[in-house]
């Protein structure tokens, strides 16, 4: 076995790299990464705690982050219970979506300039924040 072929030496590569240009470092760029399911759970509990038990409102810029979302569903499709999960989360969650809401309308109390929202943006903002679960 060779050194590239060693997943724990791959996993490395990238502190080893640091002459990357912009694309191969930039937000788009593809990093393989290598987590134990340990690792996966800690990062899935962490994720979904941010969204729906943290009550802070400035938790909220996480909480809807298509970035954070995507990385949900990678290491919610890495899980060893992946299809338990994917099940789990395809149903609405009235509990999940109250606290969402509750803390969305928070949010918007909060706010020292208001900002206009139409009904669409608000339902878009709820839809992101709740992912996985889907908005009744």
């Amino acid at each position: 076995m060779n050194k590239h072929d060693d997943p724990s030496s791959r996993e490395h590569e990238a502190y080893e790299n640091t002459d990357q240009s912009n694309a191969e470092s930039g937000e788009h760029a593809v990093k393989p990464v290598y987590l134990t399911q340990g690792e996966i759970n800690a990062l899935q509990k962490a994720i979904m705690f941010l969204k729906f038990e943290c009550e802070e409102t400035d938790s909220l810029l996480y909480a809807g982050s298509p970035l954070l979302n995507s990385v949900l569903e990678k290491v919610r499709d890495a899980n060893a219970f992946a299809e338990y999960a994917k099940d789990f989360h395809s149903r609405p969650n009235a509990h999940a979506e109250a606290f969402m809401r509750a803390k969305l309308e928070r949010s918007y109390e909060e706010e020292l300039a208001p900002h206009e929202r139409t009904e669409e943006l608000k339902a878009e903002i709820l839809s992101s924040c709740m992912y996985p679960f889907p908005v009744k």
